[in-house]
């Protein structure tokens, strides 16, 4: 195993052991959010409370509508919609990234193969998001195109991913995302792919 596997390995028990114990929250964060620029951007992203009930395909629906920024009490949290597991993953990226910057802003001149191995989807999925995280506190990465596969038989996700590097001084500054957690995490699929995932700021 990889120095940076025993890394996530850790981690991702730690979340485990949080989630399982973590009762009281802060009002403090969600204040800031909203007072912040970012809350108007993402409450404005297109998202409608009343999305049809029986979606038969994600391209029946907007853009805007396979990302909905949710409400939490100290942290952020975002749903994602995708006709296929690597079009879920790929959105959950977009909103992980979006709480961060405009990743319209950033450029596409840094390629990355990622290739990952976990023990379910839930925690692929949170290995994801930790993965993107990591390289954006290593090299400011910012990653907004994913050709990637992912297989639910192996529960791994292999591909590369393009971006570009955040520069404060040139882009937007939003919130500082410090990890994923598997609180109030969901993954599942009915007509089409869901999940929903909470982010510790």
């Amino acid at each position: 195993m990889k120095p940076r596997d025993y890394t996530r390995l850790a981690r991702n028990t730690l979340q485990k052991q949080i989630c399982a114990k973590r009762k009281h929250f802060s009002l403090v964060k969600l204040f800031l959010l909203k007072k912040s620029f970012l809350w108007k951007s993402v409450q404005s992203c297109g998202y409608k409370k009343g999305l049809k009930k029986h979606i038969t395909s994600i391209a029946e629906m907007e853009r805007t509508d396979k990302i909905k920024y949710i409400e939490h009490p100290s942290d952020v949290g975002f749903e994602v919609y995708g006709d296929t597991p690597k079009e879920l993953f790929a959105n959950a990226a977009v909103a992980t990234y979006s709480f961060m910057t405009d990743i319209d802003e950033i450029a596409e001149d840094e390629e990355r193969d990622i290739e990952l191995k976990s023990e379910d989807i839930y925690s692929l999925m949170f290995d994801w998001i930790d993965e993107l995280l990591f390289l954006f506190e290593s090299e400011l990465l910012i990653l907004k195109k994913f050709d990637i596969e992912v297989s639910l038989s192996e529960f791994s996700l292999k591909g590369k991913c393009t971006g570009g590097k955040f520069d404060p001084s040139e882009h937007v500054s939003g919130i500082i995302v410090k990890a994923v957690t598997y609180n109030m995490m969901e993954i599942k699929k009915n007509e089409v792919w869901h999940a929903r995932v909470v982010l510790d700021v």
